[in-house]
């Protein structure tokens, strides 16, 4: 008599955890997007995407998430229609299970503003990509002389890498500038020097060898003693003094 109890006990017990995990399951099913949330995260560095922009998107592609059983609302798709947007770095989508979904933007922010002899100026990006040119009034490096994207493109992502990952080299550089036999000068924000990189070759080299010389040296003798500085050649620099005034 026991055992046939804990029987029907038992049977009792899986026939109600499955009642449960069944409605359980349901409930998931049904859960209904009741939100949307929107987040350009670097809004305050600049505005070249918006809240609207993005949520104006969505509607144009029938993506916006409200009202929509959970079950049909795809992130990927979504991800994907936001990232396709020109100014859009990368977006980060995901949902929470009460049925909101949020959507975190990051812009492409400016490093180069480029204004070649030739063609309409531009901005590149910290990984090397071309932007419209808008308006934009941050304080960003000028690139000029003989430069277009195709051709610069591999230079100025190397130094992008390198700004982006060095403040010093962020804060350090003014200029750069394309001469028409294909060599590479700085102008950096301070002294009053030029600096003369040679052919755009071993970049990462030169710079960490210049950065070295400006803290060993140039911070002893004065910013402004020279008025141009060679990294042209292998395992030196060639100082070059402002001439006496007579």
């Amino acid at each position: 008599m026991k055992v046939a109890i804990k029987v029907i006990l038992l049977l009792g017990l899986l026939a109600y955890l499955v009642f449960a995990f069944m409605k359980l399951t349901k409930k998931e099913h049904e859960v209904i997007c009741q939100n949307l949330f929107i987040e350009v995260v670097d809004a305050d560095k600049a505005d070249f995407v918006s809240v609207e922009d993005i949520r104006t998107l969505l509607n144009d592609s029938k993506l916006n998430p409200v009202g929509k059983n959970m079950d049909d609302v795809s992130l990927g798709k979504i991800k994907k229609v936001v990232d396709r947007h020109q100014f859009v770095l990368h977006s980060l989508c995901y949902s929470t299970p009460k049925g909101d979904v949020i959507i975190e933007v990051s812009q492409k922010l400016p490093i180069f503003r480029v204004m070649p002899e030739v063609g309409e100026e531009f901005y590149i990006d910290a990984n090397g990509n071309k932007i419209p040119h808008v308006q934009y009034p941050a304080d960003v490096i000028v690139v000029t002389g003989e430069v277009n994207y195709a051709k610069a493109k591999p230079v100025l992502s190397t130094f992008a890498r390198i700004i982006h990952e060095d403040e010093f080299w962020n804060n350090m550089i003014e200029q750069i500038h394309f001469l028409h036999n294909g060599k590479v000068e700085l102008t950096p924000r301070i002294g009053n020097h030029i600096v003369a990189l040679g052919k755009p070759q071993d970049i990462p080299l030169k710079l960490a060898r210049l950065k070295r010389l400006y803290e060993k040296v140039i911070n002893v003798v004065g910013w402004e003693k020279y008025s141009r500085i060679s990294m042209e050649y292998n395992n030196q620099a060639v100082c070059t003094k402002w001439p006496k005034e007579e």
